[in-house]
Parts: C-alpha cells; sequence; structure tokens
C-alpha cells in the first residue's frame, strides 16, 4: 500500500462510520466491484518463509504488521529491503537478493538484544516501551546525528591559563 493510501485510510474509515450511523446512501468507494458482483473474503496470508531474525512461528498477518511498522519507523516502502522477482514485478519477499534484508536483520537482532539484556534490567523508573527502529531511526531511512541544542550542552569550563612565569 502506498503511503498516500496509507495516510487516507483512517479518513476514509472515519467517511465510511460516519455516513453509517447517518443512514444516508453513499456511493460506493473507488475500487468496489460493480453491484451484482461479490468479492470473495480474504483468508489470512500465507505462513512466511526464510524467517531468520523474526520466531519460526510468526504468522503471515503478523508479519503484515511488523513490516508496516518497520516502513513507518523507517519511512520506506518495501522494495528497500525486499528484491523484485523480475518476472512477476513483484516484490519476492523470501529472497535475501538484496543486501539491505540482511542489515535489516542484524538490526532487528541488536534491538531484541538492547531489551532483552540491556531494557529489561532497568528498575528505576521502569521503561514503558522498548527501544525499536523508531527509537533512533524516526521515521528516516539513516538515522540522523545527535547533536545537542546549544542550550542543552553543559557549560564547559573555561581554559586554564598556565602560570605567569616572573621575568628576572
Amino acid at each position: 500500500m502506498t503511503r498516500s493510501l496509507r495516510t487516507l485510510l483512517p479518513a476514509v474509515c472515519l467517511a465510511l462510520a460516519t455516513s453509517a450511523f447517518a443512514q444516508t446512501p453513499t456511493t460506493p468507494p473507488a475500487g468496489t466491484p460493480p453491484s451484482g458482483q461479490q468479492q470473495r473474503p480474504r483468508g489470512p496470508r500465507p505462513a512466511p518463509t526464510n524467517l531468520k531474525a523474526l520466531p519460526k512461528d510468526t504468522t503471515g498477518d503478523q508479519i503484515n504488521i511488523i513490516m508496516h511498522g518497520f516502513e513507518g519507523a523507517l519511512g520506506v516502502e518495501c522494495e528497500f529491503c525486499h528484491a523484485r522477482n523480475p518476472e512477476t514485478k513483484r516484490n519476492d519477499f523470501p529472497s535475501d537478493a538484496n543486501p539491505v534484508k540482511d542489515k535489516a536483520r542484524l538490526m532487528i537482532k541488536m534491538t531484541q538484544t538492547i531489551n532483552a539484556q540491556f531494557v529489561s534490567q532497568l528498575n528505576d523508573p521502569k521503561p514503558e516501551n522498548p527501544v525499536t527502529c523508531g527509537t533512533c531511526h524516526r521515521g528516516s531511512e539513516k538515522p540522523a546525528l545527535f547533536v545537542p541544542k546549544e542550550e542543552e550542552r553543559p557549560a564547559r569550563p573555561a581554559p586554564a591559563t598556565p602560570p605567569a612565569t616572573p621575568k628576572l
């Protein structure tokens, strides 16, 4: 789903819900099949294959939710990590052809380690949220270098002046 469609989705849902409560007829949303044609109900997504950083028992629906979270945290689309199948022109999700996917797996393992070995030891106060991709990336493909604001920097001590040597 493209970023523009994802941003429109809440507005469309709100409009549909509002019209349903008002019980006024609305025009069908774009992409709706003409009346008389039934849309097949969508079943669960197929089980993912080639999982190396996520638990092997993760379902297709869970993977979809996780991956959309990564998209938002990094401000990227699926093609950033997943290679395209040249024959079908679609994303080949199990493929390891894109080297960025290996880097993503390493980063997933890094956040899992940080949360399990370090954040879990913090008790006062206990952290409410785990470290995620968004903790550093904040919606950007490459995390920005942190530079504190001038007013947040500690005052630096004045340079020490060497003692004056008496002139003879």
